[in-house]
């Protein structure tokens, strides 16, 4: 009882503080959906599910308490795994609608409702101090254990399917540590409400706790892991209002640029960033191409813009644009307002180091 309480209150107390820290750090999660979609599977498996499910199978509550208990335990767990399997494709590639994925999800889910309130689905028994439950309704036990390995299956093919995509190793690293220690986790769950093994059930407290550990400290530590590891940013390009390049840095190749590389469409984007220099805008402007976003910025006061390329724009590029106008001005502000004549654009070099502050996470490194 001590061990299970020690757990709750460990697993409350982690899924609390990521969701405060998802919230007061929401621009680092790209959009909205997914800011939204974090902080329910935090609250949903980290505190509904888990709570219940421990507390279900304490001999210290009565019979009905506890299988009321087990009753939203299961429905919490087969809702957590949906938005889990959800978000493991928006950290992947946020673009990819799940209109399907989405239907079929509530479909498995009333399904499994439907069973459970139904019919009497449960029997419960007390053995050693704890509770434990028979599936009396098979036909539930099997979509429950069949959902939880479509779910690891999903887990695989996405994993597979977009793994050559992801932006760099360190990202594919992160991911499959999280996608085996979850697919661990389900697996552990599926031995133990098959057999009601307590030492299944141990074993699976710690795998869990391990996992939600592991995921609060990349919510923390490594942000760039939940905006689209297949997002990336192609061309970054600083121009004088006079037509000069003052920089421009390709992501792909991690290598400075001229203006002698860039054309086609980029060209196009510098032409309308060129043409509204003199107009005054407040927040980022976009060019929607059909595979890219065209992203620009503009500095009226100091006369130079800002253009980047990138799959598709998001609130942690936003901000990093921002961020990087303001340092990039700071440090410049007197470069800038002496531009005449013939300019030296080496002088504004130091433009990579501010890059590779605000936009670290698209920084190919290998």
């Amino acid at each position: 009882m001590i061990i299970d309480i020690f757990v709750i209150i460990a697993s409350i107390i982690i899924s609390v503080f990521d969701i405060t820290y998802i919230y007061y750090k929401r621009e680092n999660f790209g959009n909205k959906i997914n800011l939204y979609l974090n902080s329910l599977i935090y609250l949903f498996f980290g505190i509904f599910f888990f709570t219940s499910f421990i507390l279900s199978t304490e001999t210290y509550f009565s019979e009905t308490t506890t299988l009321v208990l087990w009753n939203l335990s299961i429905i919490f767990w087969v809702f957590s795994l949906s938005l889990l399997s959800i978000i493991h494709r928006f950290i992947i590639n946020f673009k990819k609608k799940v209109v399907f994925s989405t239907f079929f999800y509530s479909l498995i889910i009333g399904i499994i409702l439907g069973l459970i309130f139904y019919s009497q689905a449960f029997t419960i028994n007390s053995n050693s101090g704890i509770y434990s439950y028979g599936f009396k309704n098979i036909l539930l036990l099997l979509f429950l254990l069949c959902y939880n390995f479509i779910i690891i299956g999903i887990f695989c093919c996405n994993l597979i399917k977009y793994y050559s995509n992801i932006r760099d190793d360190r990202s594919r690293k992160m991911l499959i540590n999280l996608t085996s220690q979850f697919s661990i986790i389900i697996i552990l769950y599926s031995v133990y409400i098959l057999t009601q093994n307590i030492i299944f059930r141990y074993f699976y407290e710690l795998i869990y706790l391990i996992g939600i550990s592991c995921a609060s400290y990349y919510i923390i530590k490594k942000p760039f892991f939940f905006i689209g590891l297949t997002n990336r940013i192609y061309d970054f390009i600083i121009f004088h209002r006079s037509g000069i390049l003052l920089y421009s840095y390709n992501f792909e190749t991690g290598v400075e640029t001229d203006d002698s590389l860039l054309k086609g469409s980029i060209l196009i984007g510098i032409n309308h960033i060129l043409s509204n220099l003199i107009n005054k805008k407040d927040q980022l402007g976009l060019i929607k191409m059909q595979n890219r976003d065209i992203i620009l910025e503009y500095d009226i006061s100091h006369g130079y813009a800002i253009l980047l390329t990138t799959d598709h724009k998001n609130a942690y590029i936003d901000k990093a644009v921002n961020n990087f106008m303001v340092k990039f001005t700071g440090l410049n502000k007197e470069k800038l307002q002496k531009l005449t004549g013939l300019i030296d654009i080496s002088e504004f070099r130091n433009a990579k180091d501010i890059l590779l502050e605000f936009f670290e996470p698209f920084i190919m490194k290998g």
